[in-house]
């Protein structure tokens, strides 16, 4: 970890010291996402109108932390719709070992790449997007564009405490081998490679919210990406208007 990306990912946790920090999202604007959902189901983006074509190129749709089975249905559909091949990622709930995601999302880019003729297109929300920003610096050959919807990017965790705890003890459950045998030293090194520098030539876009109400908006804000700032909730990233248009915006550059 080169000693800039080091400040960087300090200087976004200090902005999430003290009370604000521990308590000061405004996690009661997450009721706002039905009426989201709603939105898209009665925009011209349900039908796919607006999003660029797919032309059957590979895009893997990465979920977030603890994320729904569904999460990311109307994220898929609308894509399929436009024509992209889309895979949604194998790692059930995403609440274990970072390293057996990203050992799942490796496995389907290869496949969906064709062994890097066809370089992938990946959209991870929330823990997912963190993982395709790895996915990157570990197998440029394979990735072509990544795009972030509301990722803690600069770092592990988002500091508001109802998210940070839970996270926290799992962390701890899982590491003591609560739940099975564990490979530490991968885990350690998807730590060390969160903030290794993006490669320059594969397009980077992070999409955030600043009244999202589980991650503080600033952590999203990578250096190395393109950003794209909307107003919505943080699960509307992925099923919502905001979140999808953004989404056709960023495939369209």
């Amino acid at each position: 970890m080169t000693s800039y990306t080091r400040l960087q990912a300090d200087g976004a946790d200090e902005l999430q010291r003290g009370p604000i920090g521990w308590f000061g999202r405004p996690v009661f604007l997450e009721l706002r996402n039905r009426f989201e959902r709603r939105a898209l189901r009665t925009s011209p983006l349900w039908t796919a109108e607006g999003v660029p074509a797919g032309l059957g190129r590979p895009l893997l749709l990465i979920p977030g932390f603890l994320a729904n089975p569904t999460s990311c249905d109307p994220m898929r559909d609308i894509l399929k719709a436009a024509g992209w091949n889309v895979k949604v990622a194998e790692i059930g709930r995403n609440s274990g070992p970072a390293y057996t995601s990203l050992d799942v999302c490796t496995e389907h880019l290869e496949t969906m790449a064709n062994n890097g003729k066809t370089p992938v297109t990946v959209v991870g929300h929330s823990r997912g997007g963190q993982y395709g920003r790895i996915l990157a610096v570990r197998h440029e050959h394979l990735v072509r564009q990544v795009i972030a919807l509301g990722a803690p990017l600069l770092i592990k965790y988002p500091r508001f405490a109802p998210v940070r705890v839970p996270i926290e003890l799992l962390e701890v459950s899982w590491r003591s081998g609560a739940f099975g045998p564990v490979d530490v030293g991968q885990e350690d090194a998807v730590d060390r490679d969160r903030f290794v520098p993006f490669p320059p030539h594969i397009d980077f876009v992070s999409v955030y919210s600043r009244n999202d109400g589980i991650v503080d908006w600033r952590a999203s804000r990578d250096p190395a990406a393109r950003l794209i700032e909307v107003s919505s909730s943080h699960r509307g990233l992925v099923n919502g208007l905001p979140g999808v248009a953004a989404v056709a915006a960023a495939l369209s550059d």
